[in-house]
């Protein structure tokens, strides 16, 4: 059980040893984070931020009567790698990456962040024999393809 450092450790001798520095959750327990931010070329947010978490811990023993501490684990791990998520489709859009994540964080580098950027889709523009493009006819978007994210289907549109 985490102590807290300056209490005492038997609240019924408030004079007696206190829980020492490293004895408290924040020095046993670490946790880092992966996320996946989903973002437009623009900059503005295309879908929630996918974030996920693993806790790093490690246990001290501390002597009661002397309020020090007599040993300590390391750290259940020295590094975690997170797992990669496929990114979500958005109609009309190319994502950059097809799958996002895949970091590994260690309890010194808690952090992990990961951009995905949506691009829109090009258009199709009719053009005359010569190469010059129609005026006041429909431009359709190519689809996104609803199994890949970064690609788009290669058949016209209906």
């Amino acid at each position: 059980d985490p102590g807290k450092p300056g209490e005492p450790i038997n609240p019924n001798d408030p004079d007696g040893p206190k829980w020492p520095e490293g004895s408290y959750e924040n020095a046993l327990k670490k946790t880092g984070t992966q996320t996946i931010h989903y973002v437009y070329a623009d900059g503005t947010k295309a879908k929630d931020d996918n974030v996920q978490s693993f806790d790093f811990t490690k246990s001290a023993v501390v002597d009661k009567v002397t309020g020090k501490i007599i040993s300590e684990t390391g750290w259940n791990v020295s590094s975690h790698t997170f797992g990669s998520v496929d990114t979500p489709v958005i109609d009309g859009y190319h994502a950059d990456k097809r799958t996002a994540g895949g970091t590994t964080i260690t309890p010194d580098d808690l952090t992990k962040e990961v951009t995905v950027t949506y691009t829109p889709n090009g258009k199709i523009i009719p053009v005359d024999p010569s190469g010059k493009p129609i005026p006041n006819v429909p431009q359709p978007q190519y689809p996104t393809d609803p199994t890949d994210p970064t690609k788009v289907t290669p058949d016209e549109p209906v």
